[in-house]
């Protein structure tokens, strides 16, 4: 067993949070999966209900501030899958872009 230098160690090496190092708590299933890189999580399989309906995992909701009634933006990209996103995020982060494309850089 190593000790707990040698464990941060391990999980600076790997980008992994000690937690997730020493705790096995990231599967699909039966399926143990590796620890995921700090600053990214596995919160389980969710079923998509008749008319396209999710439950967010609570975890994920709790992280994230998301409460009901909140809007959510629906991305997504063929190669890669959809990805959910606060509307208000979203739209700050779309209106910066429009200022920045309509100053061009100076030299």
């Amino acid at each position: 067993m190593p000790d707990i230098e040698k464990c941060d160690r391990l999980a600076r090496h790997y980008g992994v949070t000690l937690d997730a190092l020493l705790h096995d708590q990231n599967r699909v299933g039966h399926t143990a999966l590796a620890p995921a890189p700090a600053g990214k999580h596995l919160w389980g399989a969710v079923t998509l209900g008749a008319r396209g309906q999710i439950v967010i995992p609570k975890a994920a909701r709790e992280m994230f501030d998301l409460k009901e009634g909140d809007r959510l933006i629906v991305l997504g990209d063929e190669g890669e899958g959809i990805a959910l996103v606060k509307a208000g995020d979203f739209e700050r982060k779309m209106q910066k872009a429009l200022e920045m494309s309509q100053h061009p850089a100076e030299p």
